[in-house]
Order: C-alpha cells, then sequence, then structure tokens
C-alpha cells in the first residue's frame, strides 16, 4: 500500500502538480491501477467531445416536443446523460405519450450533426499505447449500434469489440456479458471509462473498475458520488494509471 499522502480532494501531495499537469484530477489510494486484460470505453464524451452537440439537439427536441425551457431542457438532458434518450424521456417525463416520437426525432437528427466527430490525435495515441500494454479494447455505448458501427468504421483505429445499444444489448450487464464471452475475461479483469454518474453506477453494480472522465460532470461531481474512483481530466492521461 502506498505511503503517498493525499489532499482533501484525493489528489496526492507528493507530486500533486505534476499529476495534474498530466490530466489526472484524483488518484486511487495506491500508486497505480492493475492493468485490465479488456478496457471498456463510453463513446459520448469519452472518446469523441459529441456531447456539447448532442446537448443541443436534446434541448431542441425537449423544448419543441414538451414546450420545456431550453435551460431546464438542457440540464434534464445533462442530468440524466448516460441512458438512452428514449430512457432518459422516461426520466424526465415518465409515460408521456410523446416519448416515442421525441426519441425517434432526436435519433433522426443526430447523423447528420455528429457523424463528423473524430477522436482527438492524443485519444487514438492513449487507445494504441493501452493496445501496445496487451490491453484488448472495447467501445461500450448507448449511442445505437448502427451509430456505434459508423463511428468504429471511420475511426481508423481497430477495436476489438464495437457495442451500442439495440439488439437486446445496452450499456452494462449485456455489454459485459458479451465482453465476457469474446475475451474470456472476468468482471474485475475489466475497466470500464466513461464521462457520466450513470456510468459509473453501472460499474458500481456490475462489480467492475471504473474510471471516471471529467469532461460532461466536474471531478467534484464524481468525488461526492465515488469517493474512491479514480477520475481524469481527459482521456490522454488513461495509460498513466497503470
Amino acid at each position: 500500500m502506498s505511503t503517498v499522502p493525499f489532499d482533501a480532494t484525493g489528489a496526492s501531495l507528493h507530486g500533486a502538480a505534476s499529476t495534474r499537469s498530466h490530466g489526472v484530477a484524483r488518484l486511487p489510494a495506491q500508486a497505480r491501477l492493475p492493468l485490465p486484460r479488456v478496457l471498456l470505453c463510453d463513446l459520448d464524451g469519452t472518446l469523441i467531445d459529441s456531447m456539447p452537440t448532442l446537448a443541443d439537439i436534446a434541448t431542441e427536441v425537449i423544448e419543441e416536443r414538451y414546450g420545456t425551457p431550453r435551460i431546464l431542457a438542457r440540464e434534464l438532458y445533462l442530468a440524466t446523460c448516460g441512458l438512452p434518450f428514449v430512457k432518459q424521456l422516461e426520466e424526465m417525463f415518465p409515460e408521456d405519450e410523446r416519448n416515442a416520437a421525441a426519441s425517434a426525432d432526436f435519433e433522426a437528427r443526430k447523423p447528420a450533426r455528429c457523424g463528423a466527430i473524430r477522436m482527438a490525435p492524443e485519444t487514438r495515441r492513449a487507445l494504441e499505447q493501452m493496445r501496445q500494454m496487451g490491453v484488448r479494447i472495447a467501445v461500450s455505448s448507448n449511442n445505437g449500434t448502427d451509430n456505434v458501427d459508423a463511428f468504429a468504421r471511420a475511426s481508423g483505429f481497430a477495436f476489438d469489440l464495437v457495442l451500442g445499444y439495440g439488439g437486446g444489448l445496452a450499456k452494462g450487464r449485456t455489454h459485459l456479458d458479451a465482453t465476457s464471452r469474446q475475451f474470456g475475461a472476468a468482471r474485475q479483469e475489466m475497466l470500464f471509462i466513461g464521462d457520466s454518474l450513470h456510468d459509473g453506477e453501472i460499474a458500481e453494480r456490475e462489480g467492475i473498475p471504473f474510471v471516471g472522465l471529467a469532461t460532461t460532470f466536474s471531478p467534484d461531481r464524481f468525488s461526492l458520488r465515488f469517493p474512491s474512483v479514480p477520475v481524469i481530466r481527459r482521456f490522454s492521461a488513461l495509460p498513466s494509471l497503470f
């Protein structure tokens, strides 16, 4: 066990400035995380910077379909992000007969406005570093399967497994079960990285190690909900945790 002291946020006091400069917001108690056999990456807000665009689309749809003020509509979307949009709507507007049409509208607007968003070069380099360490790389997203497959084809990176929402699959247990079948890996041999509190709740529920990426939610929000989870500010910092 490391004896390096930590400050109130969980950041190491020994070399804290250096740690923060590499995009690590909070480290766990041990100096390094165990290397996983499989890394599962959320897509929107994690591998690609698509959340601002998705929030814009969702805000438009919620305002138009439900008459919700734009500021509130955006807050509701971000508060429930990580779920498939149709399930977000059920959280916001339970059993509302408009939900199915609103979800279809949202999905129809996504390809034209999100389809060209690509991984940043530093994100790709981090994935390549993880692969060089012997880690298999998977996508686990609640974006629709067709959209996730299109992203993977255009990414120029050979993901080992690509999982989206649809056909009985969703982020969480069914994705993890599919990953186990594909690689013969147990839950504790995987690592999930995501940008939403919902992602952390999936990991907590399913017993899989998790790293929070503070792009959609702040490090403090992750700290309040998951006090012992490591948090990074940018994906490129991930390899430094191992």
